[in-house]
């Protein structure tokens, strides 16, 4: 913390120099450069020394909160199967992941990260999850939102497998279903996990952005959350620490949404969908 105020003071101090010298018409030679290289570096310095001290923080406070859960917490740096996504996620030229979950709840296991995703101008977040999944299936079965007839069109070409028309108007509604296997889609589709989906993106207040999959006997769902929104952040390192609290009671409340999907859509151990 310390650091960080003073390579941020340093850097105040080295721009107001070079304002001096600009209004003293001195904003020329050694003196000048002098002033600017010390007032860039030291602000660089505080911002890289903010984002190390925001990273190891995030990393004690979230893996703390995960592993009173049973969960493992990884910040950076680990080897997710994104390629199992690729069905699911849009077009993207770059892609950046954070914060890694691992663990079991009722029996199914959970792993799940957070995706930044670009292309061109455009940037999004996506919340990757993965489920284990209680009914053994052998194709790959994929929803996505119903959009309009263009962007319809144009996933045909991109899923595998063939479009499935299922008798649930509303679940017609919001989602094309893609599946490798007509019957066994209908198998793992049944009419009330369908009234569960739709359930889960009115609970989630993410009409389009919710999209699934069946893919080696996992359940795998991603929720878009937008470019500025963010998942298990920790804030403002400068609050107070007695803020710890307030900020693991956050993050509880995130992990309880993950977990809780568990609950709506009925993949307990405990349980068999139907």
């Amino acid at each position: 913390m310390r650091l960080v105020t003073a390579l941020t003071l340093l850097g105040a101090v080295g721009f107001a120099a070079v304002a001096i010298l600009a209004l003293t018409g001195g904003l020329r030679g050694l003196p000048a450069l002098a002033a600017f290289a010390i007032g860039f570096g030291a602000l660089l310095g505080a911002g890289l020394a903010y984002l190390g001290l925001t990273n190891r923080y995030k990393q004690v406070l979230n893996g703390g909160v995960c592993a009173y859960l049973g969960f493992d917490y990884t910040l950076r740096e680990f080897d997710f199967p994104l390629s199992s996504f690729a069905p699911l996620l849009p077009f993207h030229k770059n892609a950046s992941l954070e914060d890694r979950i691992k663990g079991h709840v009722d029996g199914v296991e959970l792993d799940l990260c957070e995706g930044r995703f670009s292309k061109k101008d455009s940037k999004w977040r996506t919340l990757m999850l993965s489920y284990s999944f209680n009914k053994p299936f052998k194709g790959i079965t994929t929803i996505v939102a119903d959009t309009d007839w263009i962007g319809n069109t144009l996933e045909q070409y991109r899923q595998s497998g063939d479009r499935v028309r299922l008798e649930d108007p509303r679940f017609e509604e919001r989602f094309e279903v893609f599946a490798s296997d007509q019957i066994e889609a209908r198998y793992l589709l049944t009419p009330r996990f369908m009234e569960r989906i739709v359930e889960l993106t009115e609970r989630l207040n993410n009409r389009s952005g919710v999209s699934l999959a069946f893919i080696d006997n996992r359940l795998l769902i991603c929720i878009r959350i937008g470019s500025a929104a963010r998942r298990f952040e920790i804030g403002n390192v400068f609050r107070p620490v007695r803020d710890g609290r307030e900020r693991a009671g956050a993050l509880l409340t995130e992990l309880g949404l993950v977990t809780g999907i568990i609950d709506s859509l009925n993949i307990g151990a405990r349980n068999r969908i139907r």
